[in-house]
């Protein structure tokens, strides 16, 4: 994999796959930037309550991020722990994809409005034709 300027200009240029690491990264930023730390400095998991380092931790999706309408939506994304977002996506439970997405609607019922719940939980698909500028704008959105 060639090494990505996150910081280029010259967005128009980039092949869409490197639109989104781009994007994936500085929205990634923007969410460490406003999280709630301990004082080591760890970040807590709301799906497993306990605090990890930094580099545990991932941005998770409750609606799948190939829907690009919520892919960088506050309300669907959050800062999860790689032992939930990773390994419990690999335990089943009836019902659910995962012990994974179980716990994770779990906590999204107790914790956000039925407003977010029905937006999250909404089946319908919007396809969207520009991929690129959405890239775009969240990468100028969040870039610093």
């Amino acid at each position: 994999m060639k090494k990505l300027d996150y910081y280029t200009e010259d967005l128009n240029n980039l092949k869409i796959s490197e639109l989104k690491r781009i994007a994936e990264y500085f929205y990634r930023e923007h969410l460490l930037s406003i999280c709630e730390r301990d004082y080591l400095n760890r970040i807590k998991c709301p799906l497993k309550d306990r605090w990890f380092k930094e580099d545990k931790i991932q941005v998770a999706h409750f609606r799948d991020r190939n829907y690009i309408e919520t892919a960088f939506d506050l309300d669907n994304t959050y800062l999860i722990s790689e032992e939930s977002n990773v390994w419990d996506s690999k335990i089943k439970k009836d019902g659910y994809k995962s012990l994974h997405h179980y716990e994770y609607e779990m906590w999204l019922r107790t914790f956000k409005s039925e407003k977010i719940m029905k937006k999250l939980l909404d089946n319908k698909r919007n396809y969207t034709i520009f991929v690129r500028d959405i890239y775009k704008k969240v990468i100028n959105e969040y870039r610093k």
